[in-house]
């Protein structure tokens, strides 16, 4: 039986929510990510950002979604991804309540704290997602 392949091209503008793999994907690994932003700029979460982007970018082609190479490179997808998790923390501090490095710098995150995050090791999650695409 021959398979059909759809290849979509994801522009500059495009919205994670309109590709439920992805963003699933983002949803499935905001906890890590925050925790990592936490250590703000260290080799650790240099290291997760990195290996997040990669995993990223393969799930997507798994998906038959291709980053375009005018618009992106692998620096800007992590900014992307950067970006999408901003706007998840300034929606909740604007409720009130801090994540990430803004908990840090507000003194609600221990140096204790600091350490055992730092020494704890990166988990990167790919949730089972649509078998079909649908969107």
């Amino acid at each position: 039986s021959s398979r059909v392949f759809y290849r979509t091209i994801l522009k500059k503008k495009f919205s994670w929510k309109n590709y439920p793999p992805l963003e699933k994907f983002l949803i499935a690994n905001r906890d890590e990510y925050l925790r990592h932003s936490t250590l703000n700029y260290t080799v650790q979460q240099k290291q997760y950002n990195n290996n997040l982007t990669q995993q990223m970018i393969e799930l997507a082609a798994q998906y038959g979604l291709i980053f375009d190479d005018n618009d992106f490179s692998f620096v800007t997808i992590r900014d992307r991804i950067r970006c999408y998790y901003k706007s998840y923390v300034q929606s909740l501090k604007k409720r009130g309540i801090l994540l990430g490095y803004a908990a840090r710098k507000a003194g609600l995150v221990s140096d204790n704290d600091i350490e055992v995050s730092a020494s704890t090791a990166g988990k990167i999650y790919v949730p089972n997602v649509l078998t079909k695409l649908q969107f």
